[in-house]
């Protein structure tokens, strides 16, 4: 009996020593009693939200159409077809406003030239087959009786290929005029020319 009177004294004095709580009530802590590391404050920056993309809707994209048209220039004082593309529909007007706006640098280097002057203006009717130039004066009076034929021949055969144009007539300052034919010789005033009118004057090369 001697021998558990000291063990249980020593087992007091061991667990006073450890300092373990005799009491189960929870104790709040005084602000001085905290660590620092658990009341300091975060500076961490807060990652921005990135919006979300949504997906376009698909532009509407309109594809541009073209005519391949038969245009005719002049090489070593004949005439010669060339061909471009331009939009569709190609109409009377935009043909010959290509055609008197002349060549490019690419067809000039290739030899090819236009009889038909800078500068020169002209608009287009047509009804029943029958294309009507019609233009303001000196129009081709002021060029040589050769370069006269060949600019004639550009416009004649240049609308002749175009669908539903068979002849042509030209007006000077409202009045219907002669125009001279591939060999030479002259229209009676108002007379309808056509593509055969010139082949005279007009190359076989492609």
């Amino acid at each position: 009996m001697k021998f558990t009177k000291v063990f249980a004294i020593a087992t007091v004095v061991v667990l006073a020593g450890c300092g373990l709580p005799t009491e189960s009530r929870f104790t709040p802590l005084t602000r001085d009693q905290v660590p620092d590391a658990l009341t300091a404050t975060s500076t961490t920056t807060p990652t921005p939200l990135v919006p979300v993309e949504t997906e376009a809707s698909p532009s509407t994209v309109t594809d541009v159409l073209y005519d391949l048209v038969e245009f005719y220039f002049v090489s070593a004082n004949r005439v010669v077809r060339s061909e471009r593309l331009i939009v569709s529909p190609a109409t009377p007007t935009q043909v010959v406003a290509t055609l008197l706006r002349g060549l490019d640098s690419a067809a000039q280097t290739a030899g090819l030239r236009s009889a038909l002057p800078r500068g020169t203006n002209a608009t287009i009717e047509v009804r029943r087959g029958i294309a009507r130039v019609s233009a303001i004066a000196p129009f081709l009076s002021e060029l040589e009786p050769l370069d006269q034929r060949l600019a004639i021949a550009q416009l004649v055969l240049t609308l002749t290929r175009r669908p539903g144009i068979g002849q042509v007539v030209f007006v000077v300052d409202g009045a219907e005029i002669s125009v001279p034919r591939g060999g030479g010789d002259l229209t009676s005033p108002g007379t309808p020319v056509t593509y055969d009118d010139y082949l005279a004057v007009l190359s076989t090369r492609d």
